[in-house]
Protein backbone atom coordinates (compact mmCIF):
# COMPACT_ATOMS: atom_id res chain seq x y z
CA UNK A 1 0.00 0.00 0.00
CA UNK A 2 1.21 3.44 -0.79
CA UNK A 3 1.49 6.29 1.39
CA UNK A 4 -1.77 8.13 2.50
CA UNK A 5 -1.94 12.05 2.38
CA UNK A 6 -5.29 14.14 2.19
CA UNK A 7 -4.95 17.75 0.04
CA UNK A 8 -7.20 19.74 1.55
CA UNK A 9 -8.26 23.69 0.02
CA UNK A 10 -10.49 24.09 3.10
CA UNK A 11 -13.11 27.01 3.39
CA UNK A 12 -12.08 28.35 6.89
CA UNK A 13 -12.22 31.32 9.11
CA UNK A 14 -9.34 32.86 10.65
CA UNK A 15 -10.05 32.24 13.95
CA UNK A 16 -6.94 32.59 15.39
CA UNK A 17 -5.90 35.72 13.40
CA UNK A 18 -7.17 39.31 13.69
CA UNK A 19 -7.71 39.67 10.68
CA UNK A 20 -7.01 38.00 7.18
CA UNK A 21 -3.38 38.23 6.24
CA UNK A 22 -3.58 41.00 2.90
CA UNK A 23 -1.95 38.12 0.76
CA UNK A 24 -4.19 35.23 1.80
CA UNK A 25 -5.45 33.04 -0.91
CA UNK A 26 -8.93 33.98 -1.91
CA UNK A 27 -9.72 30.50 -4.08
CA UNK A 28 -10.85 28.03 -2.17
CA UNK A 29 -10.03 25.99 -4.78
CA UNK A 30 -5.95 26.19 -4.71
CA UNK A 31 -4.27 23.50 -3.25
CA UNK A 32 -0.32 23.00 -1.46
CA UNK A 33 0.69 20.30 -3.55
CA UNK A 34 3.00 17.75 -1.58
CA UNK A 35 5.98 16.63 -3.96
CA UNK A 36 7.86 13.18 -3.17
CA UNK A 37 10.75 13.46 -0.47
CA UNK A 38 13.98 11.90 -2.07
CA UNK A 39 16.18 9.47 -0.20
CA UNK A 40 19.51 7.98 -1.07
CA UNK A 41 20.16 4.87 0.72
CA UNK A 42 23.38 3.35 0.54
CA UNK A 43 24.09 -0.28 1.72
CA UNK A 44 27.32 -1.33 2.94
CA UNK A 45 28.12 -5.24 3.26
CA UNK A 46 30.76 -7.38 4.65
CA UNK A 47 31.80 -9.79 2.34
CA UNK A 48 34.54 -11.20 4.68
CA UNK A 49 34.74 -14.95 5.04
CA UNK A 50 32.63 -14.81 7.90
CA UNK A 51 29.53 -12.87 6.51
CA UNK A 52 27.15 -16.07 3.96
CA UNK A 53 24.46 -16.25 6.53
CA UNK A 54 24.42 -12.96 7.20
CA UNK A 55 24.03 -12.00 3.58
CA UNK A 56 21.39 -14.76 3.12
CA UNK A 57 19.50 -13.09 6.27
CA UNK A 58 19.83 -10.10 4.59
CA UNK A 59 18.25 -10.86 1.60
CA UNK A 60 15.87 -13.27 3.24
CA UNK A 61 14.28 -9.76 4.58
CA UNK A 62 14.55 -7.21 1.97
CA UNK A 63 10.59 -7.54 0.87
CA UNK A 64 9.84 -6.55 4.30
CA UNK A 65 12.31 -3.46 4.21
CA UNK A 66 10.85 -2.07 0.93
CA UNK A 67 7.52 -2.71 1.74
CA UNK A 68 7.66 -0.58 4.88
CA UNK A 69 9.95 1.89 3.16
CA UNK A 70 6.56 2.45 0.94
CA UNK A 71 4.30 2.80 3.68
CA UNK A 72 5.86 6.20 4.01
CA UNK A 73 2.79 8.26 4.82
CA UNK A 74 4.54 11.06 2.58
CA UNK A 75 5.22 10.45 -1.25
CA UNK A 76 8.46 8.75 -0.83
CA UNK A 77 11.09 8.90 -3.82
CA UNK A 78 13.94 6.39 -2.72
CA UNK A 79 16.52 4.57 -4.38
CA UNK A 80 18.99 2.25 -3.19
CA UNK A 81 23.00 1.49 -3.98
CA UNK A 82 24.99 -1.24 -2.28
CA UNK A 83 28.93 -1.61 -1.86
CA UNK A 84 31.29 -3.59 0.66
CA UNK A 85 33.50 -2.59 3.31
CA UNK A 86 36.49 -3.33 0.80
CA UNK A 87 38.71 -0.62 0.40
CA UNK A 88 42.34 -2.45 0.57
CA UNK A 89 43.60 -5.95 2.69
CA UNK A 90 46.05 -5.67 5.86
CA UNK A 91 49.03 -5.34 3.61
CA UNK A 92 48.30 -2.05 2.64
CA UNK A 93 48.17 -3.39 -1.31
CA UNK A 94 46.02 -6.21 -2.18
CA UNK A 95 43.50 -4.41 -3.87
CA UNK A 96 41.22 -7.14 -5.54
CA UNK A 97 39.29 -10.23 -5.19
CA UNK A 98 41.52 -13.58 -5.93
CA UNK A 99 41.00 -14.57 -9.67
CA UNK A 100 41.57 -18.26 -8.95
CA UNK A 101 38.75 -18.99 -6.97
CA UNK A 102 34.90 -19.10 -7.31
CA UNK A 103 32.91 -17.04 -8.80
CA UNK A 104 35.98 -15.63 -10.69
CA UNK A 105 37.47 -18.60 -12.58
CA UNK A 106 35.89 -17.58 -16.46
CA UNK A 107 36.87 -14.09 -15.51
CA UNK A 108 40.04 -13.56 -17.54
CA UNK A 109 41.10 -10.40 -15.47
CA UNK A 110 41.26 -9.13 -11.76
CA UNK A 111 38.49 -7.98 -10.08
CA UNK A 112 39.07 -4.81 -7.90
CA UNK A 113 37.38 -3.84 -4.30
CA UNK A 114 35.09 -1.32 -4.56
CA UNK A 115 36.26 1.28 -2.48
CA UNK A 116 32.66 2.40 -2.16
CA UNK A 117 31.96 1.91 -5.93
CA UNK A 118 28.27 0.57 -6.65
CA UNK A 119 28.30 -3.14 -7.19
CA UNK A 120 25.91 -5.17 -8.76
CA UNK A 121 25.72 -9.26 -8.24
CA UNK A 122 24.79 -11.72 -11.07
CA UNK A 123 21.17 -12.16 -10.53
CA UNK A 124 21.24 -16.20 -11.33
CA UNK A 125 23.54 -16.02 -7.36
CA UNK A 126 19.71 -15.68 -6.23
CA UNK A 127 19.29 -19.28 -7.22
CA UNK A 128 22.64 -20.61 -8.03
CA UNK A 129 24.75 -20.55 -4.68
CA UNK A 130 28.28 -20.89 -7.71
CA UNK A 131 27.19 -17.58 -8.49
CA UNK A 132 27.20 -15.97 -5.20
CA UNK A 133 29.61 -12.98 -5.04
CA UNK A 134 30.21 -12.62 -8.58
CA UNK A 135 30.35 -8.69 -8.69
CA UNK A 136 29.76 -7.79 -12.21
CA UNK A 137 32.55 -5.93 -14.22
CA UNK A 138 34.80 -5.63 -17.05
CA UNK A 139 37.96 -4.09 -17.41
CA UNK A 140 36.39 -1.62 -19.87
CA UNK A 141 33.14 -0.44 -18.95
CA UNK A 142 34.19 -0.62 -14.85
CA UNK A 143 31.59 -2.20 -12.25
CA UNK A 144 28.02 -3.37 -14.59
CA UNK A 145 24.94 -4.34 -13.81
CA UNK A 146 21.60 -2.57 -12.10
CA UNK A 147 23.59 -0.66 -9.06
CA UNK A 148 21.36 1.66 -8.76
CA UNK A 149 17.66 0.41 -7.52
CA UNK A 150 14.93 2.81 -8.10
CA UNK A 151 11.28 2.61 -6.21
CA UNK A 152 9.76 2.46 -10.05
CA UNK A 153 11.43 -0.45 -10.85
CA UNK A 154 9.66 -3.46 -11.22
CA UNK A 155 12.50 -5.79 -10.31
CA UNK A 156 13.75 -3.92 -7.38
CA UNK A 157 13.75 -6.19 -4.75
CA UNK A 158 14.60 -9.05 -6.77
CA UNK A 159 17.92 -6.86 -7.58
CA UNK A 160 18.22 -6.05 -4.49
CA UNK A 161 18.40 -9.71 -3.53
CA UNK A 162 20.70 -10.64 -5.98
CA UNK A 163 23.08 -7.25 -4.94
CA UNK A 164 23.74 -8.21 -1.08
CA UNK A 165 24.66 -11.38 -1.91
CA UNK A 166 28.26 -10.69 -2.41
CA UNK A 167 29.83 -13.63 -1.24
CA UNK A 168 32.86 -13.98 1.22
CA UNK A 169 36.10 -13.05 -0.97
CA UNK A 170 36.41 -9.65 0.36
CA UNK A 171 39.33 -8.37 2.84
CA UNK A 172 38.97 -8.99 6.45
CA UNK A 173 40.35 -5.61 6.98
CA UNK A 174 36.83 -4.15 7.69
CA UNK A 175 36.49 0.00 6.29
CA UNK A 176 32.72 0.67 6.48
CA UNK A 177 33.57 4.40 7.29
CA UNK A 178 36.40 4.84 4.70
CA UNK A 179 34.58 2.87 2.03
CA UNK A 180 31.04 5.17 2.21
CA UNK A 181 33.54 8.26 2.31
CA UNK A 182 35.03 7.13 -0.86
CA UNK A 183 31.48 6.64 -2.11
CA UNK A 184 30.29 10.25 -1.59
CA UNK A 185 32.89 11.62 -2.35
CA UNK A 186 35.69 10.03 -5.19
CA UNK A 187 33.42 7.42 -6.81
CA UNK A 188 30.99 10.72 -7.34
CA UNK A 189 33.89 12.50 -8.72
CA UNK A 190 35.12 9.79 -11.19
CA UNK A 191 31.57 9.23 -12.23
CA UNK A 192 31.64 5.69 -10.97
CA UNK A 193 28.73 6.31 -9.15
CA UNK A 194 26.81 9.03 -10.81
CA UNK A 195 23.19 9.52 -10.68
CA UNK A 196 23.46 7.67 -6.83
CA UNK A 197 23.13 11.43 -5.11
CA UNK A 198 20.27 13.19 -6.62
CA UNK A 199 19.91 17.07 -5.84
CA UNK A 200 18.14 17.56 -3.08
CA UNK A 201 17.81 14.21 -1.51
CA UNK A 202 18.55 13.30 1.94
CA UNK A 203 20.85 10.07 2.82
CA UNK A 204 20.79 6.86 4.60
CA UNK A 205 22.82 4.84 5.61
CA UNK A 206 23.10 0.92 6.39
CA UNK A 207 25.95 -1.03 7.78
CA UNK A 208 26.20 -4.50 8.03
CA UNK A 209 29.42 -6.18 9.79
CA UNK A 210 30.12 -8.98 11.88
CA UNK A 211 33.29 -6.95 12.99
CA UNK A 212 34.09 -3.30 13.83
CA UNK A 213 35.30 -0.20 11.72
CA UNK A 214 39.34 -0.19 10.61
CA UNK A 215 39.80 2.57 8.98
CA UNK A 216 42.52 4.04 7.79
CA UNK A 217 43.31 6.29 5.15
CA UNK A 218 47.37 6.45 5.41
CA UNK A 219 50.19 3.66 5.02
CA UNK A 220 51.63 2.30 7.63
CA UNK A 221 48.38 0.86 9.04
CA UNK A 222 48.08 0.08 12.65
CA UNK A 223 45.18 -2.10 12.06
CA UNK A 224 47.47 -5.07 9.95
CA UNK A 225 45.58 -7.73 10.64
CA UNK A 226 42.70 -9.18 12.75
CA UNK A 227 43.72 -9.08 16.01
CA UNK A 228 44.88 -5.34 15.72
CA UNK A 229 42.02 -3.93 14.33
CA UNK A 230 40.44 -6.02 17.77
CA UNK A 231 42.88 -4.08 19.60
CA UNK A 232 41.01 -1.52 21.68
CA UNK A 233 44.34 0.69 21.99
CA UNK A 234 44.67 0.56 18.65
CA UNK A 235 41.35 1.37 17.86
CA UNK A 236 41.72 4.57 20.13
CA UNK A 237 44.57 5.71 17.71
CA UNK A 238 42.67 5.25 14.37
CA UNK A 239 40.84 8.58 12.97
CA UNK A 240 37.71 8.82 15.18
CA UNK A 241 34.14 8.50 14.45
CA UNK A 242 33.91 12.09 15.38
CA UNK A 243 35.62 13.11 12.28
CA UNK A 244 33.80 10.60 10.16
CA UNK A 245 30.62 12.24 11.21
CA UNK A 246 31.57 15.62 10.91
CA UNK A 247 32.06 14.53 7.25
CA UNK A 248 28.63 13.10 6.77
CA UNK A 249 26.93 16.28 8.47
CA UNK A 250 28.98 18.29 5.99
CA UNK A 251 28.28 18.89 2.35
CA UNK A 252 28.18 15.97 0.21
CA UNK A 253 28.27 16.67 -3.47
CA UNK A 254 27.43 20.69 -2.64
CA UNK A 255 24.88 19.60 0.01
CA UNK A 256 24.12 19.26 3.43
CA UNK A 257 22.10 15.48 2.93
CA UNK A 258 20.69 15.11 6.60
CA UNK A 259 22.07 11.82 7.02
CA UNK A 260 20.00 8.82 8.44
CA UNK A 261 22.36 5.97 9.91
CA UNK A 262 21.93 2.26 11.01
CA UNK A 263 23.94 -0.23 12.08
CA UNK A 264 23.22 -3.97 12.54
CA UNK A 265 26.51 -5.63 13.87
CA UNK A 266 27.90 -7.17 16.80
CA UNK A 267 25.44 -5.74 19.35
CA UNK A 268 24.45 -7.61 22.30
CA UNK A 269 21.15 -9.11 21.68
CA UNK A 270 19.14 -7.94 24.76
CA UNK A 271 20.88 -4.92 25.79
CA UNK A 272 22.42 -3.66 22.25
CA UNK A 273 25.69 -3.00 23.97
CA UNK A 274 28.49 -3.06 21.91
CA UNK A 275 29.63 -5.71 24.16
CA UNK A 276 29.76 -8.38 20.78
CA UNK A 277 27.51 -11.36 20.25
CA UNK A 278 27.54 -15.34 19.47
CA UNK A 279 28.33 -14.68 15.90
CA UNK A 280 30.10 -11.95 15.72
CA UNK A 281 33.95 -11.23 15.60
CA UNK A 282 34.57 -7.71 17.67
CA UNK A 283 32.85 -5.83 19.85
CA UNK A 284 31.65 -2.52 17.55
CA UNK A 285 32.77 0.17 20.05
CA UNK A 286 34.10 2.19 16.81
CA UNK A 287 30.69 2.27 15.47
CA UNK A 288 28.47 2.75 18.91
CA UNK A 289 30.66 5.72 19.03
CA UNK A 290 29.26 7.09 15.43
CA UNK A 291 25.58 5.60 16.61
CA UNK A 292 25.65 7.55 19.99
CA UNK A 293 26.92 10.84 18.47
CA UNK A 294 23.75 11.10 15.83
CA UNK A 295 21.25 10.14 19.12
CA UNK A 296 18.06 8.23 18.47
CA UNK A 297 16.41 10.20 16.32
CA UNK A 298 19.20 9.85 13.18
CA UNK A 299 20.25 6.66 14.15
CA UNK A 300 19.61 2.69 14.61
CA UNK A 301 21.43 -0.32 16.07
CA UNK A 302 20.51 -3.62 15.58
CA UNK A 303 22.46 -7.67 16.72
CA UNK A 304 24.04 -9.32 14.10
CA UNK A 305 23.09 -12.28 15.81
CA UNK A 306 19.41 -11.83 15.53
CA UNK A 307 17.64 -14.88 13.70
CA UNK A 308 16.02 -12.53 11.71
CA UNK A 309 16.82 -9.49 10.48
CA UNK A 310 13.17 -8.86 9.52
CA UNK A 311 12.16 -6.57 12.81
CA UNK A 312 15.22 -4.48 12.52
CA UNK A 313 14.97 -3.91 9.24
CA UNK A 314 11.32 -2.55 9.52
CA UNK A 315 12.99 -0.57 12.05
CA UNK A 316 15.18 0.81 9.94
CA UNK A 317 12.48 1.84 7.54
CA UNK A 318 10.43 3.55 9.83
CA UNK A 319 13.98 5.60 10.68
CA UNK A 320 13.49 6.80 6.96
CA UNK A 321 10.26 8.12 6.81
CA UNK A 322 10.73 11.45 5.59
CA UNK A 323 10.22 14.32 8.34
CA UNK A 324 10.85 17.07 5.68
CA UNK A 325 8.38 17.39 2.82
CA UNK A 326 8.83 19.79 -0.54
CA UNK A 327 5.96 21.63 -1.50
CA UNK A 328 4.85 22.31 -5.07
CA UNK A 329 4.16 26.12 -4.76
CA UNK A 330 3.90 28.12 -1.56
CA UNK A 331 1.17 30.09 0.57
CA UNK A 332 1.87 33.66 0.74
CA UNK A 333 1.61 33.32 4.60
CA UNK A 334 2.23 30.33 6.36
CA UNK A 335 -0.23 31.12 8.72
CA UNK A 336 -2.69 29.93 5.90
CA UNK A 337 -1.28 26.14 6.09
CA UNK A 338 -3.26 23.75 8.17
CA UNK A 339 -1.73 20.14 8.88
CA UNK A 340 -3.00 17.37 11.77
CA UNK A 341 -1.89 13.71 11.65
CA UNK A 342 -3.81 10.35 12.22
CA UNK A 343 -1.24 8.50 14.02
CA UNK A 344 -1.31 4.61 12.97
CA UNK A 345 -1.87 3.98 16.23
CA UNK A 346 -4.76 6.16 16.58
CA UNK A 347 -5.81 9.70 17.67
CA UNK A 348 -5.37 12.75 15.51
CA UNK A 349 -2.71 15.55 16.20
CA UNK A 350 -3.16 19.12 14.96
CA UNK A 351 0.22 20.48 14.20
CA UNK A 352 1.13 24.00 15.10
CA UNK A 353 3.24 25.51 12.27
CA UNK A 354 5.88 27.74 12.72
CA UNK A 355 7.89 29.72 10.38
CA UNK A 356 11.14 28.87 10.22
CA UNK A 357 13.70 31.17 12.31
CA UNK A 358 11.25 31.85 14.42
CA UNK A 359 12.06 31.52 18.51
CA UNK A 360 9.35 29.09 18.72
CA UNK A 361 9.63 26.94 15.98
CA UNK A 362 11.89 24.64 18.07
CA UNK A 363 8.41 23.37 20.25
CA UNK A 364 5.73 23.63 17.13
CA UNK A 365 4.78 20.07 15.42
CA UNK A 366 5.50 21.31 11.87
CA UNK A 367 8.51 23.71 10.43
CA UNK A 368 7.59 25.93 7.66
CA UNK A 369 10.91 27.06 5.53
CA UNK A 370 9.46 29.44 2.41
CA UNK A 371 11.52 28.86 -1.30
CA UNK A 372 15.14 29.23 -0.71
CA UNK A 373 18.01 29.07 -3.50
CA UNK A 374 16.39 27.34 -6.17
CA UNK A 375 14.78 25.05 -3.61
CA UNK A 376 11.13 24.45 -3.00
CA UNK A 377 9.57 25.34 -0.27
CA UNK A 378 9.32 22.82 2.93
CA UNK A 379 7.39 21.31 5.50
CA UNK A 380 9.00 19.73 8.81
CA UNK A 381 7.64 17.14 11.18
CA UNK A 382 8.99 17.34 14.47
CA UNK A 383 8.42 16.41 18.02
CA UNK A 384 4.43 14.78 18.48
CA UNK A 385 3.79 15.36 14.90
CA UNK A 386 6.99 13.01 13.72
CA UNK A 387 5.97 11.01 11.32
CA UNK A 388 5.95 7.20 11.60
CA UNK A 389 4.94 4.22 8.72
CA UNK A 390 1.28 4.16 8.56
CA UNK A 391 0.25 7.60 9.99
CA UNK A 392 -2.02 9.71 7.72
CA UNK A 393 -1.30 13.35 7.31
CA UNK A 394 -3.89 16.08 6.09
CA UNK A 395 -2.29 19.15 4.73
CA UNK A 396 -4.85 22.17 4.22
CA UNK A 397 -4.88 25.70 3.31
CA UNK A 398 -6.99 28.39 5.36
CA UNK A 399 -8.89 30.50 2.19
CA UNK A 400 -11.03 33.60 2.26
CA UNK A 401 -13.05 34.72 -0.19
Amino acid sequence: MGPRLTFLAALAACAACDRVPQEAIESCQAQVRVLPAKTDILVVVDDSGSMAEEQENLRENLGVFVTALAASPVPHDFQIGVTTTDVVDFDGFTVDYPWWLEPYLDYPYTVPYPRGALVAVDPAARTDASKVGKILYDPTNGFGGTRILVTSSSTLVPDFEANVLLGTLGSSKEQPFRSVELALTERVADAANAGFLRPGARLGLIVLTDEDDCSEWTLPFLGDSNDHCHDPAIKAQLPSPSAFLDFLDGEIAGEERSPVVAVIAGFDQETLAPTGCATSFDAPTRLASLLDAMGPDRSFRGSICDQSFGPSLERIAELLVPQTVPLDGAPSDSRMLVVAVDKAGGGRIACTIVADGDPASAQAGAVYTPPRGGRPATLTFQNACRLAAGDHVELSIVCAR
